[in-house]
């Protein structure tokens, strides 16, 4: 369900990449990086900036609050409005520690949703010019130099304990986050990506199979959830396996399918689902 154009929310995207991120692209200095939460929680001028850019552009377009990551950090009660209503998410450089490292794992993520549903969604890689759109009810689509092409996850194994993917056990506690890190690690395909929207897109384009996140976000989590769900894959929270919500705090898993999702329930969450919903 299209509420606005998909081409004026990229193109205020790419505006912003070519303005404010990719000019400090691995030409960072030392005053230009910050920490939040830990020592390895990134914030960069670039994140900083290009939100601030963003945000009053898309209130122009549908006027409603617009939660970006940035400026949830500086003000934890904008969060709570993400939920109700219509809201912009916005996460200005997904995969900041990637940015900072100068890898090329790093993406500008938005969506729209109404009442904590994801209506629309746009990923946008900077550096390959690529854009992963999806809205509500009309598919998952790669653009690329003005070609739309439709994308569809797919399950490249049938054996389960082989499923190719990424996760990570932020925003757990001990001693559940321990016990999910290990049984990650010891998938035999598990890889470390540190980017959702990278995530996201690798599952939409049927080149990855799972992401299991410990904590969801608005703004890391909404715009993936839609792309990944109109790609054809089976998203949902750990605890009960509810659809996502914008007001959602936990546990967040993806999957090429239904199959997958269960076996990983069962399996890399066994034990533990009961206590996420406590």
């Amino acid at each position: 369900m299209s509420i606005i154009s998909r081409d004026a929310v990229a193109s205020l995207m790419e505006e912003a990449a070519e303005k404010l991120i990719l000019p400090r692209f691995q030409k960072l200095q030392a005053g230009d990086i910050s920490t939040k939460s830990s020592a390895t929680d990134y914030v960069t001028i670039a994140d900083q900036e290009a939100e601030e850019w963003l945000t009053p552009r898309l209130g122009k377009l549908v006027d409603c609050p617009v939660i970006g990551e940035e400026a949830v950090a500086s003000n934890p009660a904008l969060r709570d409005l993400a939920g109700e209503g219509m809201v912009w998410t916005v996460d200005p450089v997904d995969g900041t520690a990637n940015f900072v490292e100068g890898n090329d794992r790093f993406c500008v993520m938005i969506s729209l949703a109404e009442n904590g549903v994801p209506l629309q969604s746009w990923i946008w890689m900077p550096l390959q010019r690529e854009l992963y759109y999806a809205a509500a009810g009309e598919g998952a689509h790669l653009l690329t130099a003005g070609i739309s092409s439709a994308l569809r996850a797919v399950a490249t194994t049938t054996d389960l304990a082989s499923i190719l993917g990424g996760g990570s056990a932020k925003g757990l506690v001990d001693p559940l986050k321990s016990v999910i890190q290990k049984r990650l690690r010891a998938m035999p395909n598990h890889r470390s990506i540190g980017c959702a929207g990278v995530q996201g897109a690798l599952l939409a384009s049927g080149k990855d199979e799972f992401m299991a996140h410990g904590r969801c976000t608005p703004w890391d989590h909404a715009p993936v959830d839609l792309l990944c769900r109109e790609a054809g894959c089976h998203a949902g929270m750990v605890g009960d396996g509810s659809a996502y919500h914008t007001a959602n705090h936990g546990p967040f898993m993806v999957a090429a399918n239904k199959a997958i999702w269960d076996y990983l329930a069962d399996n890399l969450w066994a034990d533990c689902r009961g206590d996420l919903l406590k």
